[in-house]
């Protein structure tokens, strides 16, 4: 950081909104933005590319095809082809096979190539600690191998997202402008403003005439008795 850095401290909250928003700009799986989100989060909070590799990448992450992602498995071990995709988007799918390899034979060995941004994937030790999963991550240069053993499922957050636990209470520190340029960016995903948004956001929705004709209470389809009685 230079001297004349001003550091904020970011809520969990606030990050997940604004770097989901980003992704959704890059036109990936819907299903798969809240697992990628995960990734930067972690990454940002190990000190790795995080929030100022998102404003870097997105270029290089947008209108990715997934697809291009091949794994296949000989002699024990799982080779995972990114397809040159970015690390971030391949995560995901390496953490559930390195995972599910390792519950099945109690160690897994995986081994990961043709990734951009592969330093990255240092992230897929802190994934793996979620499901109770020990992790180590060997970089190569375009790529990386992992190991992985089984282990006991964790009882707190603390335990099996320490990096989760400290943000919660203190935050991501962040350089007060680059996060105005990274919150900009993530307005891209909203509607244009204009009178017809205007009418649309929150929690109610008004006509043209000014009238509440959104989730109101006479609206809403909740029906309070199940929250009294069963049957």
């Amino acid at each position: 950081m230079q001297p004349h850095t001003e550091l904020i401290h970011v809520s969990v909250r606030e990050a997940r909104m604004a770097v989901e928003r980003i992704l959704l700009t890059c036109r990936i799986a819907k299903g798969y933005v809240a697992a990628v989100r995960d990734g930067v989060l972690l990454s940002q909070a190990l000190g790795l590319g995080g929030f100022e590799r998102l404003r870097e990448d997105r270029d290089a992450i947008a209108g990715s095809d997934l697809a291009r992602m091949k794994s296949h498995r000989d002699g024990g071990v799982t080779t995972v082809s990114g397809g040159g995709l970015h690390a971030w988007l391949v995560l995901p799918t390496a953490c559930d096979l390195a995972v599910a390899a390792a519950r099945r034979d109690g160690r897994a060995e995986l081994r990961i190539t043709d990734v951009r941004a592969p330093a990255e994937l240092q992230v897929l030790a802190a994934l793996a600690r979620r499901y109770g999963a020990r992790a180590t991550v060997q970089a190569l240069d375009d790529g990386a191998v992992v190991r992985v053993a089984h282990g006991a499922q964790p009882r707190t957050l603390e335990d099996a997202d320490p990096w989760l636990h400290h943000a919660l209470a203190h935050g991501y520190p962040f350089d007060r402008m680059r996060w105005r340029e990274l919150y900009a960016l993530s307005n891209q995903a909203l509607a244009p403003d204009s009178v017809v948004s205007r009418r649309h956001a929150g929690p109610v929705v008004v006509n043209d005439q000014g009238q509440v004709v959104g989730r109101v209470p006479i609206d809403d389809e909740t029906d309070l008795r199940t929250l009294t009685s069963v049957g």
